[in-house]
């Protein structure tokens, strides 16, 4: 149970790491955490990131999530960064990394055959990354629901309480269209 373990890092003095949405993508140092989907796997803790997290304030030291928020509908966004700002410690970071929607556009701007082209890399960059691979991962799950940009990512996290927001080099990205932004507490 996830309150469980974060209690037994606080109580042996480790950083509480949250990699949030992992699917099946295990990060070491980190608790992994995902939907009921992926209640298979013993590693991976189970919780819906849409909903507050049965934790106290200021309990943790960082999150992740990599290719996620592209996935939830809009409305839970706002709601769920703000439970990010809850949960961390003062200092803490919360890091993004998604497919940029407005990098995909100039990819299309600049590649307009992609509508029709084999090239599966071309695919991923643009038609693809704004709406999900449905052919790779045919779950209704893995589907896009929503897109953003650097600069919208980073006003979402001002928005939700982040004092220091900057984008950053991507550091698991899947493509040269993804983004990543890290906000502080």
């Amino acid at each position: 149970m996830l309150v469980d373990r974060v209690n037994d890092l606080i109580k042996s003095n480790q950083k509480v790491r949250l990699h949030l949405g992992c699917g099946s993508r295990l990060f070491d140092g980190y608790l992994n955490v995902d939907g009921e989907y992926m209640s298979h796997d013993p590693n991976v803790l189970i919780h819906d990131i849409t909903k507050p997290f049965p934790l106290p304030d200021n309990c943790v030291d960082e999150i992740l999530s990599v290719h996620v928020v592209e996935h939830l509908s809009r409305q839970f966004i706002l709601p769920m960064y703000k439970e990010f700002f809850r949960i961390l410690r003062p200092g803490g970071a919360a890091a993004t990394e998604w497919p940029d929607l407005l990098k995909m556009c100039q990819e299309i701007v600049n590649n307009p055959d992609c509508f029709w082209t084999h090239d599966k890399r071309l695919i991923k960059r643009t038609v693809a990354g704004i709406y999900g691979d449905s052919v790779r991962y045919p779950d209704p799950t893995m589907l896009h629901k929503w897109g953003y940009s650097a600069e919208s990512m980073s006003r979402i996290f001002r928005d939700a309480g982040f004092i220091r927001v900057q984008t950053e080099n991507n550091l698991h990205g899947k493509s040269s269209i993804d983004s990543r932004v890290v906000a502080y507490k």
